[in-house]
């Protein structure tokens, strides 16, 4: 299943270019309180599944219209997001590996490079990346995001994707001449960090609906050009590595967010500016439009 959040309050399933809106019905039915959110949904998913189908059936239904979807997670306890994390070593967009030098990092040395963005940096699609005042250089950077769906903590990696609830779409925006500009490693999770910097969507796509999440093709286009395209094989660390090992750091908890790493290196990447467009595309997920202001 597709899940939406859609605003003003309403959860839903997206089927068909529609969205059948399931939160008046599953509070009718006392599955979730009225109101409920993504992660209450999330929460719940396991208790629920079994009679979604015919709820979705019976659901109220609309014309899936992109302005009324709000970010498909908007309070996570966390954003986990992975550095360098692909293996790169090409200069064209066709191979697919991601653009830059090759890494000399293992990767154990990646894993431990992962860090946090702020929740509140979280938007939606159709929403608008905001330029912070004093922030040059800012970079849209294309990553398969997990949605962990139960809580979970010290996982060994062949037990991750029972704690994957599904996947999404985030772009990890980053200000990369913010500030001093010594110490970048350092000064990641500010630069990263900014009201805005981390567009999520367009829905959540469940963990059964992706066969296999390091094989999916990845694209972003700025003012229609394409500018990112990436397969998820590329990755150095897969999605059960960076899960178990993240479980391993805190406790993950249903909801939470790991973005899994850009492909390409800076010196290949789009600096954004005011009125620029952005669409960022993954395969077996969807696609969802940006603006720059």
């Amino acid at each position: 299943m597709r899940f939406a959040s859609v605003k003003p309050n309403h959860l839903a399933v997206v089927e068909d270019n529609q969205l059948a809106l399931l939160g008046d019905a599953l509070a009718e039915q006392g599955a979730l309180p009225k109101g409920a959110s993504m992660i209450d949904l999330i929460a719940q998913y396991d208790r629920l599944r079994p009679s979604l189908p015919r709820t979705v059936e019976k659901a109220t239904r609309m014309q899936l219209d992109p302005q009324q979807l709000r970010p498909p997670v908007e309070n996570p306890s966390k954003i986990w997001a992975a550095a360098t994390n692909y293996k790169r070593g090409s200069e064209g967009l066709g191979d697919a590996r991601g653009r830059g030098t090759a890494g000399e990092a293992t990767p154990a040395e990646i894993l431990e490079k992962t860090f946090l963005k702020p929740p509140s940096a979280i938007i939606g699609p159709e929403q608008a990346v905001v330029i912070p005042p004093g922030a040059g250089n800012i970079f849209p950077e294309l990553e398969l995001c997990v949605v962990i769906g139960r809580k979970a903590r010290n996982l060994k990696k062949e037990q991750a994707f029972e704690a994957v609830f599904g996947y999404t779409i985030i772009l990890d925006v980053t200000a990369r001449s913010y500030g001093s500009g010594k110490g970048l490693p350092g000064s990641r999770c500010v630069r990263k960090g900014f009201e805005t910097f981390a567009p999520v969507g367009p829905w959540i796509t469940t963990r059964d609906e992706i066969r296999d999440p390091q094989n999916l093709f990845m694209r972003l286009w700025v003012n229609g050009e394409l500018r990112q395209a990436a397969r998820t094989d590329a990755m150095v660390n897969g999605v059960a590595e960076l899960v178990s090992f993240l479980s391993q750091v805190s406790t993950l908890y249903p909801g939470d967010l790991i973005a899994t790493g850009n492909p390409d290196a800076p010196a290949f990447q789009k600096q954004l500016g005011p009125g620029d467009t952005l669409k960022a595309e993954i395969e077996g997920i969807g696609s969802m439009n940006l603006l720059v202001a």
